[in-house]
């Protein structure tokens, strides 16, 4: 059953893959989360950096001119595919691909400095274990630097598929970096997302930045 529904939510990106860029809540967000990291974060030209559930490009090239290089991983074909063909069109060569849904398999790549990730976690069937499968690609003193939305009520999408959590407690994705084997680990305010719910209700739904080292 979760093996379908994470095939489910590859094609549900896929889907959306040409259009994702176009919406500019979303691009306003990105760029929220990109502020944040880089208030959280000491980056170095010389990082090595994944961005994590990567999509088409939109916190991966807001990382770009602060890091030596980054590997956008995502689970769509179709999203990375969008991504390259930008890539190209900019003349960037410091940006790599890499398919891998981390829900199914551990990651393939060697060790970085920094990973990422925006809006991914409540897409996850298990987090945890994600996240003790992320834990192994950091060198020691690399960071994890995650946002995802507060603790909402459900009506925060309106179409729920491959939506296995309506937000986090803060603290829990706390304790579950802490059991990852991440240390001082760090929470600041990232975005504030208003728009109508799945109810036509107009809401705000806070989203934070948790942050750790790798020992």
């Amino acid at each position: 059953m979760t093996e379908q529904l994470c095939e489910d939510k590859k094609t549900r990106f896929d889907d959306k893959a040409a259009e994702w860029d176009a919406n500019p809540a979303r691009v306003a967000l990105a760029r929220a989360v990109v502020e944040a990291i880089r208030a959280a974060v000491p980056l170095r030209p010389d990082m090595a950096a994944m961005d994590f559930g990567a999509g088409t490009r939109l916190v991966t090239l807001g990382l770009l001119p602060e890091v030596g290089e980054v590997t956008a991983l995502d689970s769509s074909a179709e999203m990375l595919r969008v991504l390259e063909e930008k890539v190209k069109a900019l003349g960037v060569a410091n940006l790599h691909t890499l398919q891998c849904d981390l829900a199914q398999t551990a990651l393939p790549v060697s060790r970085f400095d920094l990973i990422v990730s925006s809006m991914v976690l409540h897409h996850l069937p298990d987090v945890p274990l994600v996240l003790k499968r992320l834990r192994p690609a950091l060198r020691p003193g690399g960071w994890i630097a995650l946002a995802d939305l507060d603790a909402e009520d459900g009506t925060f999408h309106v179409d729920p598929t491959g939506i296995y959590h309506h937000g986090f407690e803060r603290t829990t994705v706390c304790r579950w970096l802490e059991e990852s084997g991440f240390t001082d680990v760090a929470l600041r305010e990232a975005f504030c997302i208003t728009r109508p719910g799945s109810d036509g209700v107009l809401r705000t739904y806070p989203v934070f930045l948790v942050t750790g080292l790798a020992g």
